[in-house]
C-alpha cells in the first residue's frame, strides 16, 4: 500500500503555489515640512516629489525605496501636490494634494512678545477657516484669545501632540551668520508688516486683521478725559530719543485738559529709566510698575488716545481700537500696522535700521549706523515735539 501511495504522488502534476508580495503603502504628512514614506516588502524604487501648485514647480525630490523616507526642508506652509513614480514602470504609484479638512493640525508662535504674539495670532483663525481643520495653537498669551475663538484647541508650549497631519511653527528665524532662515520663512520678513510674517508662513493672503481680545472693560479707574503714554521700550533705539519730548507732550495735553497717564512696566522715578526719557516726568497720573496687563487694558480701552512707540502696548492699544500715536524711527513705515497716526524719522535723516540688519538684543545702546557719534539715535532725536502733537490732535478729534 505505501508503494501504491509513493508511486501516485510522484505522478501528481506539481504546480508551484503562487505567492504574491502585498503592494508597498504610502503614508505622508507636513509636519515641518513635507514627509514621504514608503512601507512594505516589495522592493521598488521610486521617485518622490514635492510640488507647489500655485507655480507648478517642483520644490523637492527624491529617490528611495520601500522601508525609506524622504522630508523637505522648507518648514513652512505650501499647497503640495504628492507624486510617487515606480521607476520601474514609470506609473505615477502615489498622486496626492494637500487636504486638511477634518485633520489635525497644530500651530506654534515661538515668540512670547506681545506685539508678536498680537500681530500673528489672527492668521491662526484664518488657516483653521480656510482649511477647515482641527487646529491646536500653542503661545505664550493663550488667555487673551481661548474664550472667543471657540473652534481652537489651545495648549501651553512644549505639550506632546499626537496623531497630527500637519505642524507649522510662525516667527522669525535666523541663521547662526544672521542670515533669514529661508526654511522656516519663506522670504525675508524684514522687508514687510510684522503681521504678514504669519500669512507668509502659513501660505495666506494678507490683509491687516485685529484679534479678538478676552480683556474686559471694567469702566474708567480715572475721572475726565485722559491720554495714556507708553515711552519705554525693549531696546533704547525703539525709544523717542527727543530732548524734552515727552515732557513737551505732556505739557500740552495738560494745557488742554487731558489727563496724561502712564502705564509701563518700567517705574517712574527710577533714576535709571528716567534718564532714559531726559528726566522723570511731571504732570503724569503714575501708574507705571508690575501689573496685570488686564489692568494695562482697563486703561488703554478708556483712554482718549494712546501715544507709544515701536512696542507691545502700542500693538495692545491697536488690538483694542483705541486710537494710537506710534513714534517710531527705527522701523520702517510698513513694520508695524496701519491704523494709527505714525511718525517717523525724516526723509534727511537715517532711519529704519531695524529692517535692515538683526538687532542686537544684548546691546542696549544698538545703533548699527552712528553708535557713539553725533548722529546715534538720529532716527527718532530728529522727530520734533509739534509734529507728535499735530498727530495726537488728529487722533483726539476721531475720539471726539
Amino acid at each position: 500500500m505505501k508503494e501504491i501511495l509513493i508511486k501516485e504522488y510522484n505522478n501528481l502534476v506539481k504546480k508551484p503555489i503562487p505567492f504574491k508580495i502585498p503592494k508597498n503603502t504610502f503614508h505622508v504628512d507636513f509636519i515641518k515640512g513635507g514627509k514621504f514614506e514608503v512601507l512594505g516588502k516589495n522592493k521598488k524604487r521610486y521617485k518622490v516629489k514635492f510640488i507647489d501648485q500655485k507655480t507648478n514647480d517642483v520644490v523637492y525630490e527624491s529617490t528611495i525605496t520601500n522601508n525609506m523616507w524622504c522630508k523637505t526642508a522648507k518648514k513652512y506652509f505650501v499647497d503640495y501636490k504628492v507624486q510617487a513614480i515606480d521607476l520601474e514602470t514609470n506609473n505615477i504609484e502615489f498622486d496626492y494634494t494637500f487636504n486638511a479638512k477634518n485633520k489635525n493640525v497644530y500651530m506654534h508662535f515661538a515668540s512670547k512678545a506681545i506685539g508678536d504674539t498680537l500681530a500673528w495670532f489672527p492668521y491662526a483663525e484664518e488657516f483653521r477657516k480656510k482649511h477647515d481643520c482641527k487646529l491646536t495653537i500653542s503661545t505664550f498669551h493663550n488667555e487673551w484669545f481661548k474664550s472667543l475663538y471657540p473652534n481652537i484647541k489651545f495648549v501651553e508650549p512644549g505639550c506632546d501632540q499626537f496623531d497630527l497631519y500637519a505642524m507649522y511653527e510662525v516667527g522669525w528665524h535666523y541663521n547662526e551668520d544672521d542670515s533669514i532662515n529661508l526654511d522656516y520663512n519663506p522670504s525675508d520678513f524684514r522687508k514687510y508688516p510684522l503681521q504678514k510674517t504669519a500669512s507668509e508662513v502659513l501660505g495666506l493672503d494678507y490683509k491687516e486683521i485685529k484679534p479678538k481680545l478676552t480683556f474686559k472693560n471694567t469702566g474708567p479707574t480715572i475721572e475726565g478725559d485722559y491720554v495714556v503714554i507708553a515711552p519705554h521700550g525693549s531696546a533704547h533705539a525703539k525709544y523717542w530719543n527727543k530732548k524734552d519730548g515727552w515732557q513737551d507732550i505732556i505739557d500740552y495735553l495738560n494745557k488742554k485738559g487731558y489727563k496724561v497717564v502712564m502705564i509701563t512696566k518700567e517705574p517712574l522715578g527710577d533714576k535709571w529709566h528716567d534718564s532714559k526719557l531726559g528726566g522723570t516726568l511731571k504732570g503724569v497720573i503714575d501708574k507705571t510698575g508690575d501689573a496685570p496687563l488686564s489692568e494695562r487694558a482697563n486703561d488703554i480701552m478708556n483712554a482718549k488716545a494712546f501715544i507709544g512707540i515701536g512696542s507691545g502696548l502700542s500693538w495692545l492699544a491697536w488690538g483694542l481700537e483705541t486710537p494710537v500715536v506710534m513714534i517710531s524711527g527705527f522701523s520702517e513705515a510698513y513694520s508695524e500696522f496701519k491704523d494709527c497716526e505714525r511718525i517717523e524719522s525724516p526723509e534727511d535723516k537715517c532711519g529704519g535700521c531695524f529692517n535692515k540688519v538683526r538687532l542686537d538684543a544684548g546691546d542696549w545702546e544698538w545703533c548699527p549706523e552712528h553708535k557713539d557719534t553725533d548722529r546715534h539715535y538720529e532716527c527718532t532725536t530728529s522727530i520734533p515735539s509739534q509734529v507728535v502733537i499735530d498727530a495726537v490732535n488728529r487722533q483726539l478729534e476721531k475720539s471726539s
